[in-house]
């Protein structure tokens, strides 16, 4: 039995090194547009409406490292410019993946979720093995906001925030929680590269598909961003949780993602070569159709991104007073 444990245990590793040493970094796409739409019924946030932008003075509790080329922008404007807290979740919601971690040492399995970046954005589960430090970066964030906002300082509170939730939607995205399915990833010992390209094709092409139709307003996945309501903070007691969670939750989502991606792109998804659908001619679905199918599914991951970044602004609020 040991035997085979082991002997099991180095197939999912090799199969699961080949997958992620390719695998993208990046989950859902605009997160920024995203949190714009999950954040319009907090209405607590309107207190905050009159923020000033300050330097960062956070060198010496903020000491995790970033990445070589990682800039820190202000994009409302230079340190005494005047901002709103819901303006800075949805301008920072996507800072996390503008090279902050990538090109980075941290791990010595990070080659197998494709990098540095791959592996803070991601919790990777697969049988026993986890991989990934998206958990535990969420709730660095989380409790660097803490600190901020016990310094009186409301705009790098909100800022921290708002890297904290990226983690927290990344791990909702269900391809950021295992690759394929994992029947499938068993029987792609024969047929690896056709596996990882299929892998690949599909985590891309929901990403690009959802940030597409979410600039075109469609109703389901708005919807589902818009009327997802948090969870009870006595179960859901911190970033670290709902980002373990979300993964957990997501993982079996792919099993039904899966073939409603085939039928709705096609059988180019499942081909060993990069392919990406033609987003130009997307509309919004019309009824009873495969597309229609594929967003009613689509709709709850985006529901659970909606409810676990509610829950982690619920969270600040309660912890720190806001």
């Amino acid at each position: 039995m040991r035997r085979n444990r082991k002997f099991l245990s180095v197939i999912l590793i090799v199969l699961l090194a080949g997958l992620f040493l390719a695998s993208p970094a990046d989950a859902w796409n605009s997160h920024g547009a995203c949190t714009n739409i999950i954040i319009g019924d907090q209405e607590w946030l309107k207190a905050y409406d009159n923020i000033t932008v300050t330097p960062w003075t956070y060198a010496d509790v903020d000491t995790a490292s970033v990445g070589p080329n990682f800039v820190q922008q202000y994009i409302e404007g230079a340190p005494g410019t005047v901002t709103s807290a819901a303006a800075i979740l949805t301008n920072y919601a996507d800072e996390p993946d503008w090279k902050m971690d990538q090109d980075l040492n941290l791990s010595p399995l990070q080659a197998l979720t494709g990098g540095s970046q791959g592996w803070r954005h991601q919790y990777y589960g697969l049988g026993w093995l986890r991989l990934g430090a998206a958990p535990s970066r969420a709730q660095y964030f989380f409790d660097l906001a803490g600190k901020a906002n016990e310094k009186g300082d409301l705009y790098w509170t909100f800022r921290y925030l708002a890297r904290a939730l990226h983690y927290v939607q990344d791990t909702t995205e269900p391809y950021h929680g295992v690759p394929a399915p994992a029947g499938l990833i068993f029987k792609g010992i024969g047929s690896f590269s056709t596996l990882m390209g299929s892998a690949l094709n599909h985590h891309y092409n929901l990403e690009g598909y959802q940030g597409a139709m979410i600039a075109r307003s469609s109703p389901v996945l708005v919807n589902a961003l818009r009327t997802a309501v948090p969870l009870d903070t006595m179960t859901a007691t911190s970033a670290n949780w709902l980002c373990r969670n979300g993964a957990y939750l997501g993982r079996p989502l792919v099993r039904t993602l899966w073939p409603l991606e085939n039928k709705f792109f096609g059988d180019s998804l499942n081909s060993k070569d990069s392919w990406y659908a033609d987003e130009t001619g997307l509309n919004v679905a019309d009824p009873g159709t495969d597309q229609a199918a594929y967003d009613q599914e689509l709709g709850v991951p985006l529901g659970r991104m909606s409810s676990y970044t509610k829950t982690l602004l619920l969270l600040a609020r309660q912890q720190f007073g806001l």
